[in-house]
């Protein structure tokens, strides 16, 4: 699974930009569009869908491509049943895993390797939360 702290640090929400700068905010947008070089308004003022949201525009059979990365929804979303079905609902599933016998990448229409870059055999740890 992702960090999650480090996930927000980095952005990685429906909601955030990096730094815990929020995509509804314009003047975080427009800091992060001057980090990244992109023209102005670039980045768009309406936020992604939440991990749930994803899941029920699947089942109304909206997006076209969902593509998993790094987590495995299979294991960690309530209500898998329903998680799996609106999986096949979907035109497109692209899971980059680094283990490829995840129970998210069975569902997978294309599977995309990732490699683990910061740990060996064995559990990793911290404690910096």
């Amino acid at each position: 699974q992702p960090n999650a702290m480090g996930g927000r640090e980095a952005g990685g929400l429906a909601h955030l930009l990096p730094g815990y700068r929020l995509v509804a905010n314009a003047e975080h947008r427009a800091e992060v569009e001057q980090a990244w070089q992109l023209p102005a308004g670039r980045i768009n003022a309406k936020p992604g869908l939440a991990a749930w949201q994803q899941i029920e525009a699947m089942e109304q059979e909206a997006p076209d491509l969902w593509w998993v990365a790094a987590t495995n929804p299979l294991v960690s979303l309530p209500d898998l049943d329903r998680v799996k079905s609106a999986m096949q609902k979907c035109p497109l599933v692209v899971v980059s895993e680094a283990c490829a016998d995840s129970e998210t990448s069975h569902y997978a229409h294309l599977l995309l390797p990732a490699a683990q870059w910061s740990e060996k055999a064995g559990a990793m740890t911290n404690s910096e939360r």
